[in-house]
């Protein structure tokens, strides 16, 4: 599709603020169009073709909550990477982000809660952000980061998401995923580690691939608690929160939407590294864990209550 198509399509005020096309997505109704691991792990879900790129408007046509929304929302569900090259990002990477957006002004950049989203001009603060030793990320980039899962859930199982067309339960609803630095801390709460070095990776129910659907699963939690994880995604800035609470973690710049995971073999992040993604005596992509590790995985009784 040409890029005047797409901006005709997205709405002729965007393309000419300088929103990339990553900022432009909409889910394909393929799975072959889909990015990395779910081109060949994608279910097709009833999500896919009754819950679209905006998922449920807020406000009236034109305003400018209607406006941020929907773009916002656009952002969340891209399932079409601008590129295939992956740039390595660490949690401390994240926070230096957060870092940066904390030093704008909300007359530059309003964020903070659902009601406050930055205009689409206001959106482009979030492009080509230096954090220095060569480090410089935008929102959309095709990231990969490694770190200790912590905890997961199935979110907004009651009400829903805006993105997600408000639907009730676990089928309709994201995977929050909690990551860390570290391993987790037993001398602190999972907030509080959190709040103090920990972000987010979100499993998007579109075109969610059955074994990610059990990601929060009790029967893996002996696994990650010793075994670096590895997700690839979308680098998403998600305005609706703030740092520090509701849901806790230290910044809200996040993995958003995830197109790939992997478990790693050995124990420590030194010896996860990025580059050797395509070593299988290193990573193993996170659907064959469970034949692999022969477990016993049931979905948890939130998800058997509110499927």
């Amino acid at each position: 599709m040409s890029l005047r198509r797409l901006c005709l399509l997205a709405g002729a005020l965007l393309c000419p603020l300088g929103l990339s096309l990553a900022q432009l997505p909409c889910p394909p109704t393929q799975s072959s169009t889909l990015p990395l691991q779910l081109a060949q792990l994608a279910h097709h879900r009833s999500l896919d073709d009754t819950c679209g790129c905006e998922g449920t408007p807020k406000d009236a046509p034109g305003t400018p909550l209607r406006i941020a929304n929907d773009l916002q929302n656009r952002i969340k569900n891209n399932f079409r990477p601008a590129t295939t090259t992956q740039k390595p990002i660490t949690v401390a990477d994240l926070i230096g982000l957060q870092t940066v957006v904390n030093g704008f002004t909300q007359a530059q950049l309003t964020r903070g809660d659902r009601l406050h989203l930055p205009s689409p001009s206001q959106r482009t603060l979030l492009r080509d952000i230096n954090l220095g030793q060569g480090k410089r990320f935008s929102e959309g980039d095709l990231v990969t980061l490694v770190g200790f899962v912590i905890g997961a859930r199935h979110s907004n199982t009651e009400g829903g998401e805006s993105v997600n067309c408000n639907l009730d339960g676990c089928a309709g609803n994201d995977i929050h995923v909690d990551v860390t630095a570290n391993p987790r801390n037993p001398q602190m709460s999972v907030g509080k580690q959190m709040n103090r070095e920990g972000v987010s990776a979100e499993i998007s129910p579109h075109h969610r691939p059955d074994a990610w659907e059990t990601f929060d699963a009790e029967a893996y939690g002996a696994t990650f608690k010793n075994h670096p994880v590895m997700f690839t995604g979308q680098l998403f800035y998600d305005a609706s929160h703030s740092p520090g609470g509701g849901p806790n973690r230290a910044a809200v710049w996040e993995l958003h939407p995830v197109y790939a995971i992997w478990v790693c073999r050995k124990t420590s992040l030194s010896q996860c590294l990025v580059s050797s993604q395509n070593d299988p005596n290193i990573w193993t992509p996170f659907h064959q864990v469970q034949g692999l590790l022969h477990l016993n995985v049931q979905a948890t009784q939130k998800c058997l209550d509110s499927p």
